[in-house]
C-alpha cells in the first residue's frame, strides 16, 4: 500500500515539469515586467488595466527530474524502472507548482513615475525527497540489514491573495528604483514541517523496528479530526466564507533598481516576495512520534477452536496492524504559526544594440523554505514601438539545459496580446523537467511623451 502511494505521488509530480519566467524580465513592452522587477517602467502607455479572465493566468512547474528518469518507453508503453530513476536522480530532490491568477491590474503612469495596484490569487505547492526512499521502495529493507534506514519528507500547501501597491520613479538620468508593498490573506495551508520514516533490521531479520517522527502545521477550511473517537470529524465547507477568510494575514515587499551604466547598456536587480503570512484561523499544530519492534509472530500456540467469531490466526496480524496505528496517531494542539513565500532574486544586464534590438542576460535565485534553485537565462530582444514585441533565449535551469525561451506580444488599438514560456521543449514531456507558461491580454490607453 505504501509502495502504491508513494509511487503515484511520484507519477503526478512527474506530469508538472517546470520554469521560472525569466523571459518576462526583458519583454520590456508588456506590463507584465513590472513583476519581476517593480523599477521597469512598462510600455509608454499611460494607463493598463488588467480584468479577471481576461488577463490570462501564469502556471509555473518544476522537477528535479523527468519521465525519462522515470521509466522506458518502448513501441508506445512506458514502463518504471525504479533502478534507473534511483541511478539517475540526485541524493535530494524537489517538485513544485505555482497558479497565479490576476483579478486585477491597474498601472498608472507619468512622465518620470509610475503607480500600480493589482489584486492576485495564488497557489503554490512544493515537496522533497531523498534518492534512498526509492531504494526502500524498490528493494525493500534487505540494503540496510544489521544497519538503519531513515528518510525525510517535506511538503509545503498554501493558498492565499495578495493585494499589492506599487510605486517606481527615475531618480536620477541613470538610476531607476521601484517598491512593492502586498497585503496577504491566506485561505489553507498545509505545511509538512517533518516527516520522518526510520527502519532497523537486525541480522537475517530476526527483528525489524520501525519509528516515525512527523510534525505537521494546518489551516484548513475543513476540521479533519484523528482519533478512535473523532474519526467522522466535521468536514462541511463553505465557500463564501472560505474566499472571503481575512483571519490569517501577511505582508510581502518586493524591490528593484536599474542603472545605466554607460549608453546602451543598462544592469538591474530585484527581490521579489520577501514575506510571510501568519496563521490564526483553525491553525493546528499536529505531530507524531513512536516505535516498534516486529520480530515474527508465534503461531506454536495458536489452536482452532470452534465457536470463536474470529479465527485466532488473525490475532498476531491485529497486533501488529495496532501497533502500526499507534506510531502513526497524531497528537492536534491549536498553535498559531507563520510561513514564509517563495522568494526571488533577480540579476540582470540588458545591452542595446539598436534602436529595435537588446541582448540580455538574466540570473534568477529562487529560495523556499530549506531549498535553492537557480535560472540563467541568455536573451535576445526586439521591440518595435508599442507595436510588437519578441524575446526569445536559452536557459539553465538548475541541472535541465535544453530550455527554450520564447514571448511575445502584439498591441492592437487599446488591446495587448501576450504569450511566453520559459520552455517551448516541454511539448515533450518525456524529456522535460521545466515549463512555465503565462497567456492573457492587457487593456492599454493613453500615451507618455518622452
Amino acid at each position: 500500500m505504501l509502495q502504491t502511494i508513494l509511487l503515484s505521488t511520484i507519477l503526478l509530480a512527474s506530469i508538472s515539469v517546470a520554469g521560472q519566467e525569466n523571459i518576462l524580465y526583458f519583454l520590456r513592452n508588456t506590463p507584465e515586467s513590472n513583476y519581476s522587477n517593480p523599477a521597469h517602467y512598462t510600455d509608454k502607455s499611460k494607463i493598463v488595466v488588467d480584468l479577471p479572465v481576461l488577463s490570462g493566468f501564469d502556471i509555473s512547474l518544476n522537477n528535479s527530474f523527468s519521465f525519462r528518469n522515470l521509466g522506458d518507453s518502448k513501441n508506445g508503453t512506458f514502463t518504471i524502472n525504479l533502478d534507473k530513476f534511483y541511478s539517475k536522480i540526485p541524493q535530494q530532490n524537489y517538485m513544485s507548482e505555482n497558479l497565479t491568477l490576476t483579478l486585477f491590474d491597474f498601472q498608472y503612469r507619468l512622465k518620470n513615475r509610475a503607480f500600480t495596484f493589482g489584486i492576485f490569487e495564488n497557489q503554490l505547492y512544493r515537496s522533497g525527497f531523498d534518492r534512498n526512499l526509492i531504494q526502500l521502495i524498490n528493494e525493500g529493507n534487505a540494503p540496510w540489514l544489521e544497519s538503519s534506514f531513515s528518510t525525510d519528507i517535506d511538503l509545503k500547501f498554501s493558498h492565499y491573495r495578495e493585494y499589492a501597491f506599487g510605486y517606481s520613479q527615475s531618480v536620477s538620468k541613470k538610476i531607476t528604483v521601484g517598491c512593492r508593498i502586498k497585503l496577504l490573506t491566506g485561505f489553507s495551508t498545509f505545511n509538512i514541517k517533518r516527516m520522518n520514516i526510520a527502519i532497523e533490521t537486525g541480522k537475517n531479520i530476526e527483528y525489524l523496528k520501525v519509528s516515525t517522527n512527523g510534525e505537521y502545521l494546518t489551516s484548513m477550511p475543513f476540521n479533519l479530526k484523528f482519533g478512535e473517537e473523532e474519526n467522522a470529524g466535521n468536514t462541511s465547507f463553505d465557500a463564501v466564507r472560505y474566499m472571503t477568510n481575512t483571519s490569517n494575514l501577511g505582508a510581502a515587499i518586493d524591490l528593484g533598481a536599474t542603472y545605466n551604466v554607460i549608453p546602451g547598456l543598462e544592469i538591474s536587480g530585484s527581490l521579489i516576495n520577501l514575506g510571510f503570512i501568519h496563521w490564526k484561523k483553525d491553525a493546528k499544530k499536529q505531530t507524531n512520534n513512536g516505535s516498534f519492534t516486529w520480530k515474527g509472530f508465534d503461531l506454536s500456540n495458536i489452536q482452532n477452536q470452534s465457536g470463536l467469531e474470529e479465527e485466532p490466526y488473525l490475532k498476531p496480524v491485529q497486533s501488529i496492524m495496532d501497533s502500526i496505528a499507534a506510531i502513526t496517531k497524531v497528537q492536534s494542539t491549536t498553535e498559531q504559526f507563520n510561513t514564509s513565500l517563495p522568494t526571488k532574486v533577480y540579476l540582470a544586464a540588458e545591452y542595446q544594440i539598436t534602436n529595435y534590438l537588446s541582448a540580455g542576460i538574466v540570473d534568477r535565485l529562487l529560495f523556499f523554505d530549506k531549498q535553492v534553485s537557480n535560472a540563467l537565462t541568455l536573451s535576445g530582444n526586439l521591440m518595435l514601438g508599442k507595436l510588437f514585441s519578441l524575446s526569445a533565449g536559452y536557459s539553465i535551469i538548475d541541472n535541465s539545459f535544453n530550455n527554450l525561451s520564447i514571448g511575445t506580444a502584439l498591441k492592437l488599438g487599446p488591446v495587448q496580446f501576450f504569450c511566453l514560456t520559459d520552455n517551448i521543449l516541454a511539448l515533450n514531456i518525456y524529456n522535460t523537467y521545466n515549463y512555465n507558461f503565462r497567456i492573457g491580454m492587457n487593456l492599454m490607453f493613453g500615451n507618455i511623451k518622452k
